[in-house]
């Protein structure tokens, strides 16, 4: 990944040489891809067993049932299977699928995320910046 040359010098003003590298080495390493699942639409077997019927290799998180790390796919592979297009599944880093499971909310209880990322699709059902 090339990074603008202003974001560099910002990074080593605000740091040294040495942690601006190490910033940009993280940048540009490989992430994991991870999903959920959204249980308003559908279930765990359901999705287990799409996964086997498409040969996507996956691992599970041994401390949230929903939540998968996907291999050998890219966001776009991703974006383009139906389970996500029907929103069954949405893609989301483990680290945003912690506070849901420490707030454990109520049934009915209103939580606002303020940290929500808008989804960027030019249609009436999402947020949509030029």
């Amino acid at each position: 990944m090339n990074i603008p040359e202003f974001y560099y010098l910002m990074l080593k003003e605000q740091y040294d040489e040495n942690k601006a590298n190490e910033i940009i080495e993280g940048l540009n390493s490989k992430k994991y891809l991870t999903l959920r699942i959204n249980r308003l639409k559908t279930d765990r077997d359901y999705i287990l067993n799409y996964f086997k019927e498409k040969n996507i290799n996956f691992e599970e998180i041994p401390w949230f049932h929903d939540a998968f790390i996907i291999n050998e796919l890219i966001e776009n592979d991703i974006r383009k299977l139906d389970i996500y297009e029907d929103g069954k599944i949405y893609m989301q880093s483990l680290s945003s699928m912690i506070p849901p499971i420490v707030l454990n909310p109520e049934n009915q209880e209103n939580i606002l995320d303020m940290c929500a990322a808008p989804r960027w699709k030019n249609d009436s059902n999402y947020f949509y910046f030029k």
